[in-house]
């Protein structure tokens, strides 16, 4: 049982590593951060284990939980649990997963689940990863938009009734994905809204075989988005630099907060979950735990009123929404 103890311990250390530092050799254990929830909550199980039997051994999960809370290591959120009202600037955030357009999900009414959602819920701004442009009827609620189709009628979208006074892509080398951006009027202040998707990892779970092949396939897998995401977050934070204007990002990371990417974007903008968010955060339909791929971020001079997650079933994503005061 110590073994085990210290071997998780050890694996949690790799995770604030992998966290706080980068380095190509890393790239082939970086999947580690996205079982770190796992991994603590194994501690937590030893420091009870060895509670109970009320061994010196205890000193060794409880050290390492002094050194999350140190850290600020946290993956859920308790937050306001009173009931407020969604009001303000509202953006949004949503992987759309191209609408359903090639029946991953055995539903033919997603896209009209998606446009019933859509006119119930009117953000000021609307940011859509994975679009597909057949699917344009679903978002007539809005004059304004910038569309930019990196592949066959598919890309990044943003919509919106604020005038736009700019527009723009940021493109991330030898890659599909990219960030899109674009400059609006919000009563006396501009503000630039990007709206950016990373490199996925491209792994099926539900696929794994426990094999040598599939082993390597899964490494080889992780390490080129490892190095690809750190790359693609280089260019889209250089570009943010130089901006005149307050920041809001939406972003579809592929990636959690555990990660070297997220540390680099939240050391220049604020994640408004961390902010204003409620529970584990979960924004990916992934069966195994809560998993939070999704963000917004909003320049540090800017503030949160509420955060909200939707629980819709219209992709493997959920939409997610910060109101603000602007």
């Amino acid at each position: 049982m110590f073994l085990l103890n210290s071997l998780n311990s050890v694996l949690i250390l790799i995770c604030y590593i992998l966290n706080n530092y980068y380095h190509p050799l890393f790239s082939t254990i970086s999947f580690l951060t996205f079982i770190f929830p796992i991994l603590v909550l194994i501690n937590i199980s030893f420091f009870v284990y060895w509670s109970i039997k009320l061994d010196l051994k205890v000193i060794f999960p409880f050290v390492i939980i002094i050194f999350l809370f140190y850290n600020s290591f946290s993956f859920f959120r308790m937050g306001d649990k009173k009931k407020s009202e969604l009001n303000g600037f509202q953006i949004m955030s949503f992987n759309a997963r191209l609408f359903n357009h090639y029946k991953w999900i055995e539903n033919d009414s997603i896209p009209f689940a998606t446009e019933k959602f859509f006119k119930k819920n009117i953000p000021d701004v609307l940011s859509i990863q994975e679009y597909h442009g057949d699917y344009q009827y679903l978002l007539n609620n809005y004059k304004n938009k910038y569309i930019y189709f990196s592949g066959d009628n598919v890309g990044q979208s943003i919509h919106t009734n604020n005038q736009i006074i700019n527009k723009g892509l940021v493109e991330f080398n030898s890659s599909v994905n990219n960030a899109i951006f674009i400059d609006i009027i919000q009563k006396k202040d501009t503000l630039r809204i990007y709206n950016a998707h990373f490199e996925s990892f491209k792994v099926d779970m539900q696929d794994l075989k426990a094999d040598l092949i599939s082993l390597k396939s899964v490494i080889s897998k992780m390490k080129k988005t490892y190095l690809s995401q750190n790359e693609q977050s280089k260019i889209l934070l250089d570009h943010i630099s130089k901006s005149p204007y307050k920041i809001i990002l939406t972003v579809d990371l592929n990636n959690t907060e555990y990660s070297f990417v997220y540390k680099q974007i939240g050391n220049v903008l604020k994640d408004a979950f961390d902010l204003k968010g409620i529970g584990f955060g979960s924004t990916y339909d992934f069966r195994f735990m809560p998993i939070r791929i999704d963000y917004i971020f909003i320049s540090k001079s800017l503030s949160a009123k509420k955060f909200k997650i939707f629980d819709q079933k219209i992709s493997d994503h959920m939409p997610i929404s910060v109101f603000m005061d602007i």
